[in-house]
């Protein structure tokens, strides 16, 4: 993950990175979420990762929701699912990003006997 401060950020004892990868590239991996069927080329996956700050071991019993935001245009938060990868968690789901530009991506993060964590990023989508 990166350490560019636009994809990671920390609160409330932890870190959280975040990737947008295209689609395509989960759909090849065979990394499948409930419910989907076809995926669009605008279609993009968010995968976010959460990790304590103290230990530095991830966080994998939390419940994370999402939200993108583009240009006035509000969207619903989403549950992004646990994913096992290499053994380890991580959350994801598709977002669609039609248009190039800027993305608000807001982020809900619940943990057992915990308040909510909200967190914003800022993501510049270049369409290809």
């Amino acid at each position: 993950m990166s350490a560019d401060d636009r994809y990671s950020q920390s609160a409330d004892g932890m870190t959280v990175y975040i990737g947008i990868l295209p689609a395509e590239m989960i759909r090849e991996h065979r990394v499948i979420h409930q419910g989907r069927e076809g995926i669009t080329t605008r279609e993009q996956h968010l995968i976010v990762t959460v990790v304590d700050e103290e230990s530095g071991q991830r966080i994998e019993d939390a419940e994370v929701a999402a939200r993108i935001r583009h240009e006035g245009h509000a969207g619903t938060y989403r549950s992004l699912e646990p994913m096992s990868i290499a053994d380890t968690i991580t959350y994801g789901n598709f977002f669609s990003f039609p248009e190039e530009g800027g993305y608000h991506l807001q982020l809900r993060i619940k943990r057992s006997g915990e308040p909510t964590t909200e967190m914003e990023f800022h993501h510049r989508h270049v369409l290809e």
